[in-house]
């Protein structure tokens, strides 16, 4: 005669597919040593290059923003993953390369409105250079070389 009596659950805890998740961990695979980061954390890194690449934008209307957004690089890149620490990084490139093309128009401004002409050379090259920033972003592409003038 065989026993009919169904058998007991397993006590409840971790199993050996999947070890239990200490608190304040990274999720899944956290425990086997690799550094890895939130997805929360990257996800808000992200979020603020995008942010950054949107206030250089602005900055054709005031410059400002560009400070802006380079203040908000600096103080981030450090944390950030590297694929975005290059984005970063190309900001603040940009920031500076941006401040050269605002101090030579304004230094030759006087000489038949040459100045003028720079700036124009300038906003022109920061829409293409912000651009090219944002696709490279939303591809999920790093930066070959940030801190180059060109593209």
């Amino acid at each position: 005669m065989t026993d009919s009596t169904p058998a007991p659950d397993p006590a409840p805890g971790p199993t050996p597919e999947r070890p239990p998740e200490q608190p304040g961990s990274a999720g899944p695979g956290a425990s086997t040593g690799e550094a890895r980061t939130s997805p929360r954390d990257q996800s808000g890194d992200r979020i603020l290059v995008i942010v950054n690449y949107v206030l250089a934008f602005l900055a054709l209307s005031n410059g400002v923003t560009l400070l802006v957004a380079a203040i908000l690089a600096y103080v981030r890149r450090d944390q950030a993953e590297p694929w975005l620490k290059s984005h970063f990084d190309f900001q603040i490139a940009t920031f500076w390369y941006g401040l050269v093309f605002f101090i030579a128009g304004f230094v030759t401004l006087w000489i038949l409105g040459l100045g003028l002409l720079i700036w124009l050379v300038g906003a022109i090259w920061l829409v293409i250079r912000t651009a090219v920033g944002l696709i490279r972003l939303i591809d999920g592409r790093a930066h070959n070389d940030p801190w180059g003038f060109l593209v």
